[in-house]
This record gives C-alpha cells, sequence and structure tokens, in this order.
C-alpha cells in the first residue's frame, strides 16, 4: 500500500512529502513558490541542485518548483528567495556542506523547473546539472558547469556557457555568444549575430534566412560547420590548421584560394563571418 501523502503549507512555501508508518518521512520532496514579477522583469537563479528547466509563459508570476527524491533535502541545502527590488527575484539553491555532491547520487534526483512571465530576462546558474531555457523573449543568460545548456524559441539575444556539457540552440531572434569546453556547440535557425567557440567538441551553425549579420565562429576541439543564406552580402574569412577549408558559396575571391584558406566576398560584402579551427577542417554550405 502506498504511503499516505501529507502536504505543508507555510508563508507561500509548498512542501509535499509522503509519510512512511506514523513516525518517518519517506523520500519525496516538494516545495513550490509563486512570486509576483513585474513585467519585464528580471530572474536570476543559482542552483548546486539538480537540471534546471525554465519556460516562458504569459502568467504574471514566477513560479519555481523544486522536487527530489532525496529524503534529506531540506537537511542537504539551502533555499533562498529574495525580491530586492519588485522588478527583480533572486533565487539560491545552496549546498549546506562543502563535501562533494552530485544531481544524481545513488539513484536520487533533483529537479528545478520555473515558469516565468515571457518578456522577463533571465540569468541561470548551475553547478548541479544542465539547463534548459524555451520560449523566452527578454535576454538569456545560462551558465553551466554540472551539464549541458540547450536553448531554443528565444524572442531576445542570449550569452549560454558550458563546462559541463555541450551547448544547443534552436531558433534565438537576437544575437548569441556561445562558449564550451565540456561538448560541441550546435546552432540552428540563428536570426542574429553569431560568436561561438568551443575547445571541447565541433561548431555547426545554420543561420536563418536573410541573416547577414556574420559572426565569429571557431573551434580547437573539432572542425567548424556553417550554412548561409546565398542570397545575402557577406565578407567570408575562413582558415583552418586542422583540415581542409571547403566552401560552396559564389564568392568573390580575395587573393588566392588555398586548401585550408578562404577569403572573399558574397554578393558585394557586408558583416563579416569569420571562421577558424584548429580541430579539423571547415565547411561552408548553402542553407
Amino acid at each position: 500500500m502506498d504511503a499516505p501523502k501529507i502536504r505543508l503549507t507555510v508563508l507561500g512555501w509548498t512542501l509535499t512529502m509522503a509519510a512512511a508508518g506514523s513516525a518517518a518521512w519517506a523520500a519525496d520532496f516538494r516545495l513550490e513558490k509563486h512570486l509576483p514579477i513585474a513585467a519585464g522583469g528580471s530572474f536570476a537563479l543559482t542552483s548546486e541542485a539538480g537540471g534546471i528547466e525554465v519556460r516562458g509563459g504569459d502568467g504574471t508570476e514566477a513560479v519555481v518548483v523544486v522536487t527530489s527524491d532525496r529524503a534529506d533535502f531540506a537537511e542537504r541545502y539551502n533555499l533562498r528567495f529574495e525580491t530586492p527590488q519588485p522588478d527583480r527575484i533572486e533565487v539560491a539553491i545552496e549546498r549546506k556542506s562543502r563535501g562533494p555532491s552530485s544531481w544524481f547520487e545513488g539513484g536520487q534526483r533533483t529537479r528545478v523547473v520555473v515558469t516565468l512571465p515571457k518578456s522577463a530576462s533571465t540569468r541561470i546558474s548551475s553547478s548541479g546539472g544542465g539547463i534548459d531555457i524555451a520560449g523566452i523573449d527578454g535576454k538569456v543568460m545560462a551558465e553551466s558547469s554540472g551539464g549541458g545548456v540547450k536553448a531554443s524559441r528565444l524572442g531576445g539575444a542570449a550569452q549560454l556557457s558550458s563546462s559541463g556539457g555541450s551547448i544547443s540552440a534552436d531558433n534565438v531572434a537576437g544575437d548569441l555568444e556561445a562558449e564550451s569546453s565540456g561538448g560541441g556547440i550546435a546552432v540552428r535557425e540563428a536570426h542574429g549575430r553569431v560568436v561561438a567557440g568551443s575547445s571541447g567538441g565541433a561548431v555547426s551553425v545554420a543561420f536563418a534566412a536573410g541573416n547577414a549579420k556574420g559572426g565569429e565562429l571557431s573551434s580547437s576541439g573539432g572542425g567548424v560547420a556553417t550554412m548561409v543564406d546565398p542570397a545575402v552580402g557577406l565578407e567570408i574569412d575562413a582558415s583552418s590548421s586542422g583540415g581542409s577549408v571547403d566552401c560552396n558559396l559564389p564568392l568573390t575571391v580575395r587573393g588566392k584560394i588555398g586548401r585550408d584558406d578562404v577569403h572573399g566576398t558574397l554578393n558585394g560584402g557586408g558583416a563579416l563571418l569569420k571562421l577558424r579551427s584548429s580541430g579539423g577542417g571547415i565547411d561552408i554550405s548553402k542553407r
């Protein structure tokens, strides 16, 4: 027979735990916090526990839900919720002990899910797991040393950094900066300027149709590949010390074409698209 559920609500905090018998708490932990946030406000989260998922919506508050199957989660972690200004929320989930820890310990998992008004800007930092952000129109900053970073359907600019895994970005409307030492970088439907560099894997960027903003793509951990709209104007500067440079765009070449160098203009030139690789070759193709 399943253990009975006990729900405890104190000062806006909702905790759900399971009672095993009459004396002991079982391994289920749930905390839910609702905080009003002004339109266009900012939300910051720093977490040392579990993966983080952030989603934009149509509401007028930030909803933070922390779940764990650690029986002793509340004894191991401090949770702080602060509103230093009406348009700013700061959340911190910190280990009480500085000993080694992991988001996955002996079958025990922790997850942090945040729902925000889509107009909010966000700053997320995780050392306990990966980060997944979608549907936010404000500026996004995400940094993880505990896993990869995934972003999609962003309406503004984004800065993504990972030393714990790869970076994936899909359909970012603003300029994008991505840096990884924990894996490769894959970007699809980039509508703004892209600066992406990896020492942990390959870099692949597909620019959206009509995007002529250029950028800088580099890798010392693998090759570099990009797809460009052949109808836009760009200046292409590609050089590799790790392999050949292949380009099927109709460039007007500047200087000589080498096996590992291509320099030229596309449709009369425009913003610079600079590509560098010491970990593999470079491939430039039509989208």
